[in-house]
């Protein structure tokens, strides 16, 4: 059986929703799921999901839906950094997609460096977005001894 499957064959993104990529997703959102039952009770669940590629993109975004649906208290915080960084400029054909989950509650951070690297500016990229001037990987960290979940995307 095979769990896990590009989301990218032939350069034409797949749909997460397809019969292809639903082993991937579906095991995304039984590890979601662990995580919000076995914290039922103590204090609320923090996920920290990372994303760096930004083939990775329409993963992310339905995995962050997931998470917070009828979840509402789930805090979930997204560092984006490397070649991710274009996706959330209000230009990209995914701008819609990450709009929707920043107007939903989901704290999306960019790193500045990054950002300068791929040559995106500031105000370029979709409102809600915070520009990390910390960098992204130093956010990470921080998140983490916050005790925030890790989730690579």
């Amino acid at each position: 059986m095979v769990l896990f499957q590009p989301l990218f064959a032939n350069g034409q993104e797949k749909d997460l929703a397809s019969g292809e990529n639903k082993n991937m997703r579906n095991w995304l959102v039984l590890l979601f799921s662990f995580l919000l039952v076995s914290g039922a009770g103590a204090e609320p669940i923090k996920v920290l999901l990372h994303l760096d590629q930004a083939d990775q993109a329409v993963t992310l975004i339905s995995v962050a839906e997931e998470i917070i649906k009828g979840n509402p208290d789930v805090d979930v915080q997204v560092v984006v950094h490397g070649a991710a960084v274009t996706r959330l400029r209000r230009d990209d054909y995914l701008n819609a997609d990450f709009q929707r989950i920043v107007d939903r509650g989901i704290h999306i951070g960019v790193c500045n460096v990054s950002m300068a690297r791929k040559g995106v500016l500031h105000d370029s990229l979709l409102s809600g977005v915070e520009l990390i001037t910390e960098g992204g990987i130093a956010r990470i960290l921080a998140l983490q001894k916050q005790g925030y979940s890790y989730i690579k995307i």
